[in-house]
């Protein structure tokens, strides 16, 4: 009888993301056999406010499946296993029915907690809490919004029994025998003691948060259930399928751009940008800012610097200015983006002096200001449609340097820099890329490396890799790197010098937090 490493089949890997569900099945070399991505909206009911309808995420999930399970024309029972990451410090919350209360993800984008962040360092005080938790005293994490829940609305949070992930709901959803709380994801709770990997019992007891608000731990690669009857109705999986946890999604996109070792970087533009760098030792006190995770990689940790715009940014453009080129691309079945890249072969690099700082979301790593805004400045007649896209691209990109620049000034050094994401689909964002940041770059033969890395978990779960780096070397491969041009990395250098420019003259004179003023009286 043949071994389950000796026989043949597919792993299948979902990254439930913040603006979409991607699904891809590999073979155990890596190869990508189908894929299929659904996209779907977040809910702003107020001001700072973020959520997802989790039903609308949920059924999208199940339909991917469905319809990879219809391209790849595949066996089902040749899927061995099946993985899901998700996006990290969205939460919801269930009741006691186990179902959640209203429906909805709070999702990582949502600053309400912002409100909370005096109250929560009063407590204890931000550096404390980030050399705890190694997540910086921010709006964007887990901590303030529970925080929130519980002195803005006491009545329902009184109903709230469990905090959830997303990547864990899911699970369960699918069939896992019990809700499990992944360990690694759980990280950018800010309430995870990241030098033990447990809850921290300070920040716990601080915040009158119980252990038995979170469900049992469990670390990536883990076998945790097999598909469910109702789950195989609606996904098209076979029952029994077994279930595999992952790490966090970005933590994911690191592993899967080979991030294994101290040193190794990996920058992903997806609808979050994240510049990773791996490092053996903690040491919090050089690193102020930066979000300290665990890698997926027991043992090994994670310097992260995020954007919280990045290829969201450039969503939002095609949405507003790209409309010509989005009925065109309906019209001939293709990506707008496809289109998009045409359009910016129409502009030059620098935009024509336009400079666009990428704050629809507030400003992450090395500013941290929720009150910061996106601004478009040296905005001129003379400016086209494709200088105004071309100019988000470019500033979502200095904004991903200039957290490579707050890195080296705390002795973080890069010796290989992977590119991932949805972004990187693009060849001009590539190369622009290579040039602001003046370095050799290495684009992925598979662009989507969160999924090769659930791909890579699944096997691990069910003993097709010994382990993470078993993995990684038999399915991460390169594609051909990307070097700078010297004559646009001297043009960025002074684009990026302006960009500081704005920003600092915009914080010293209080502007981001009069329009954020603006914005709440509307």
């Amino acid at each position: 009888m043949k071994t389950e490493t000796e026989s043949t089949g597919y792993l299948m890997g979902l990254d439930v993301g913040t603006t979409g569900v991607n699904v891809m099945l590999f073979d155990f070399f890596g190869n990508s056999i189908c894929g299929s991505y659904r996209e779907y909206s977040s809910l702003y009911p107020f001001e700072y406010w973020v959520e997802q309808d989790v039903d609308l995420v949920l059924s999208n999930v199940f339909l991917v499946c469905r319809e990879v399970l219809l391209e790849s024309g595949v066996d089902v029972g040749l899927i061995r296993a099946v993985c899901i990451s998700s996006h990290r410090a969205s939460f919801g919350l269930l009741g006691s029915d186990g179902e959640l209360l209203n429906g909805r993800f709070i999702i990582w984008q949502d600053n309400r907690g912002v409100s909370e962040l005096e109250y929560i360092g009063s407590k204890i005080p931000s550096g404390e809490l980030y050399a705890c938790t190694g997540m910086p005293l921010a709006p964007t994490y887990t901590l303030s919004k529970l925080v929130w829940y519980q002195r803005n609305q006491p009545d329902f949070w009184s109903r709230v029994r469990r905090v959830v992930f997303p990547a864990d709901y899911f699970l369960y959803k699918f069939g896992a025998s019990e809700l499990r709380t992944e360990v690694t994801n759980a990280c950018c709770s800010g309430l995870i003691d990241v030098h033990k990997l447990d809850w921290s019992d300070r920040v716990l007891g601080q915040f009158n948060l119980s252990r038995e608000l979170f469900a049992p731990f469990v670390s990536p690669g883990v076998l945790v259930g097999g598909v469910s009857k109702e789950a195989s109705q609606k996904s098209g999986l076979l029952e029994g399928t077994p279930l595999v946890s992952a790490t966090g999604d970005q933590q994911c996109a690191a592993i899967g751009a080979g991030v294994i070792d101290e040193g190794r970087a990996s920058l992903t533009l997806g609808t979050a940008g994240l510049l990773v760098v791996g490092t053996r030792r903690i040491e919090l006190g050089k690193s102020p800012g930066l979000m300290v995770p665990s890698s997926g990689i027991i043992g090994l940790y994670e310097l992260e610097g995020i954007q919280l715009g990045a290829a969201s940014c450039y969503r939002w453009i095609r949405d507003i200015v790209a409309l010509p080129e989005k009925d065109e691309a309906a019209k001939r079945g293709v990506s707008p983006f496809v289109l998009m890249e045409e359009l910016l072969k129409q502009s030059k690099p620098g935009a024509r002096g336009l400079i666009f700082l990428p704050f629809l979301s507030g400003a992450g790593y090395p500013i941290w200001d929720a009150t910061a805004q996106g601004t478009l400045a040296g905005l001129r007649f003379a400016h086209t449609r494709a200088d105004i896209i071309r100019a988000v691209m470019e500033g979502v990109t200095m904004e991903s340097f200039d957290m490579y620049q707050g890195m080296k000034k705390a002795n973080v050094e890069i010796n290989s820099l992977a590119v991932t994401g949805g972004a990187t689909a693009s060849p001009i964002w590539c190369q622009t890329i290579a040039d602001i940041f003046g370095m050799e770059i290495k684009p992925l033969e598979i662009q989507n490396a969160t999924l090769t890395a659930t791909a890579i978990f699944a096997g691990i779960g069910i003993g097709i890799y010994k382990d993470v780096r078993d993995g990684v070397e038999k399915t991460v491969r390169y594609a051909n790197p990307i070097q700078p041009i010297k004559e646009h990395t001297t043009l960025f250098k002074n684009s990026y010098e302006t960009y500081k420019t704005i920003i600092n003259s915009l914080q010293q004179n209080n502007a981001f937090a009069k329009l954020a003023t603006l914005h709440n009286e509307q």
